[in-house]
């Protein structure tokens, strides 16, 4: 097997112009989550109040926390 001249690409390909590097991509638009202010009972329909991070009905005692959806 004979010697290979890694540099032969590089002269064949001289001539060429580079190719322009891609733009980047835009940024994802900022989606602004809304907290909802009155919160209803999954279980009775009755409106729910905060406690100290948990949201709890007044009517059945259905508790749940403010973390989730």
């Amino acid at each position: 097997m004979a010697h290979f001249d890694p540099s032969w690409c590089a002269r064949i390909n001289a001539h060429k112009a580079p190719v322009p590097a891609a733009p980047p991509p835009e940024p994802a638009p900022f989606r602004k989550v809304e907290v909802p202010t009155q919160h209803f009972c999954d279980i009775c329909g009755v409106e729910m109040y905060d406690h100290n991070c948990k949201i709890v009905c007044p009517n059945c005692g259905y508790k749940r926390d403010c973390t989730d959806p």
